[in-house]
């Protein structure tokens, strides 16, 4: 009997995505590009890959890839010669026209198992203008058998002309019904799972993720940093600094996910930070907490652009934010 290797599995809340698309296939129905969307952290490169191991797969058992073909083989070992995956080359954020000329040629071949050929790039908003507009030719004429998907978390950044020319799934932060027993069972205490998800703005595999984080054990610390501007016991700047210890972007999401979660409801999940949401709230009002909010996306947007913005500058106007203070109003 061939040995059984570890194919991708979807997430338990994109089984039903995962079979819909593999029932598509079978009818035929399936598009030629795909774009799924949706925040980051919630499965979708998981049920991407699930889904291409799955199509290519000589006998999928139940919507899934089998695990013992030959086919799934070669995708597990990342061998496979009828699957392409495009991500940003290293020490770059950008897919580049180049790379995107290779998946044209890749296109152009002939598939050597199954009769289809699978590309897979993310994330799709990487490439720059260049490279969107060479993929459009393989768009408009894929090819039979062809199929690209292309996972996105910020779709707005695609150009308008790639989005119109695949089929558009936008998939959402799962339910907590659904996302917290799997969290839980990874992490092994719910408690835990709750404040990771507070963190994560919901998305289970980045509030996975965050349990490594060094800087999640001291997240009261680093709140308490917003709450001791606020009430006179430290500067804005030497604040900031103590902020900028810490890699900013993941800091930021976190920061995000747990402004929205306490002004959705009455009580933060995350029962660490909740006494000290409660005097926050209490000290500046709702207002200034979303005039924070909104200021925690835009530098969040900022940080990941092509800027290089300081980020000692940008913690600083969220601090003076917070306290009602306009200044450094040009960062973002």
């Amino acid at each position: 009997m061939t040995e059984r290797v570890a194919v991708q599995v979807p997430c338990l809340w994109h089984r039903d995505l995962q079979a819909e698309l593999m029932t598509q296939a079978a009818d035929q129905k399936l598009p030629h590009a795909l774009l799924l969307s949706g925040p980051a952290g919630i499965g979708k490169q998981r049920l991407a890959r699930a889904f291409l191991e799955a199509l290519l797969c000589q006998k999928p058992v139940a919507g899934l890839a089998c695990g013992q073909c030959q086919s799934c083989h070669l995708a597990v070992a990342g061998s496979h010669p009828d699957i392409m995956v495009l991500t940003p080359e290293e020490k770059s954020r950008v897919i580049k026209v180049d790379q995107v000329r290779a998946l044209v040629d890749f296109f152009a071949r002939t598939a050597q198992y199954g009769g289809r050929r699978v590309a897979l790039v993310w994330p799709a908003e990487a490439m720059n203008r260049n490279a969107q507009n060479a993929l459009l030719k393989t768009l408009e004429e894929p090819g039979s058998g062809a199929l690209l998907l292309l996972l996105s978390d910020q779709p707005s950044r695609l150009l308008p002309t790639v989005r119109s020319r695949c089929q558009q799934r936008q998939l959402a932060v799962p339910d907590r019904v659904q996302s917290l027993p799997w969290l839980t069972e990874q992490t092994g205490s719910e408690a835990l799972s709750e404040a990771l998800l507070s963190a994560a703005g919901g998305a289970p595999l980045k509030a996975l993720a965050l349990e490594q984080a060094e800087w999640f054990a001291e997240r009261e610390r680093l709140l308490g940093q917003f709450l001791a501007v606020v009430e006179g016991r430290v500067p804005a700047s030497i604040a900031a600094q103590a902020l900028v210890k810490h890699e900013p972007l993941p800091l930021l999401e976190a920061l995000y996910g747990w402004l929205a979660s306490g002004l959705r409801s009455a009580e933060l999940q995350d029962q660490t930070l909740a006494p000290m949401m409660r005097r926050l709230r209490a000290a500046v009002g709702d207002k200034r907490l979303l005039a924070l909010t909104e200021e925690v996306l835009k530098a969040r947007q900022w940080l990941q652009s092509s800027a290089n913005p300081n980020p000692t500058m940008l913690f600083e106007r969220l601090l003076l934010v917070l306290v009602g203070v306009d200044a450094m109003a040009g960062v973002f």
